[in-house]
């Protein structure tokens, strides 16, 4: 039997030593070290839905109708009104005297038009003619000639259309208003003139456009 070397017995136990002293300074380390601190989990998170703006559909145009008669051009405000200042519907369809009481047609009358005479019966200076008319392209032009041809000052409103106007003053000269459309034409004589007529007459016009134009 070969004897073993001194050395190589003593190198084997040192190296058996080193190795369960090793093991056990890992052991040791294991058991040492701390207890892994929790993860929080991540709360939940609401989803928000942002409201979705719908927008708001674009009005219609109003469309201008032509009125069958007197009796609808005008707010019954306007109607109480003038009974207050003993102001009848004496002229015009569905009045007192109907169209009858025109010798000649209005201008109005002549396009496809109703001329309507408010006023206190007997006395014609009491008057107010108040007109409607339908407008067409074929129209228009002559219309338009016949008011510029007659000197009246003529302006242009917010939503285009064209006015032919005059003050008119107290001495008989009258207020006259006149608008008109693409599709109308709405007029207003005072007997009487000056500057609350004349402004009287604007209302009363922007009145009738409320009726035709729904």
């Amino acid at each position: 039997m070969t004897a073993q070397h001194p050395l190589t017995t003593r190198s084997r136990a040192q190296r058996l030593a080193i190795g369960t002293a090793t093991l056990a300074l890992v052991a040791s380390l294991a058991a040492c070290a701390p207890e892994p601190e929790p993860v929080a989990e991540p709360e939940p998170t609401e989803q928000v839905v942002e409201p979705v703006n719908t927008p708001e559909p674009e009005p219609e145009p109003a469309v201008f109708e032509m009125p069958a008669d007197c009796t609808t051009i005008l707010p019954q405000s306007r109607i109480d009104n003038f009974t207050e200042q003993s102001l009848e519907l004496l002229g015009g369809p569905g009045s007192v005297y109907g169209d009858d009481y025109f010798f000649d047609p209005t201008p109005e009358q002549l396009v496809g038009g109703i001329s309507c005479v408010y006023a206190i019966d007997g006395q014609d200076l009491s008057s107010l003619l108040i007109s409607v008319a339908p407008m067409s392209t074929s129209t228009r032009a002559g219309v338009v000639n016949d008011l510029t041809a007659q000197g009246l000052n003529e302006d242009t409103t917010d939503d285009g259309a064209v006015t032919y106007s005059q003050y008119g003053d107290e001495a008989g000269v009258p207020a006259i208003y006149n608008i008109v459309r693409d599709d109308s034409w709405i007029s207003v004589i005072s007997a009487f003139g000056g500057q609350v007529f004349y402004d009287e007459a604007v209302v009363l016009a922007d009145e009738v456009a409320g009726q035709v134009y729904q």
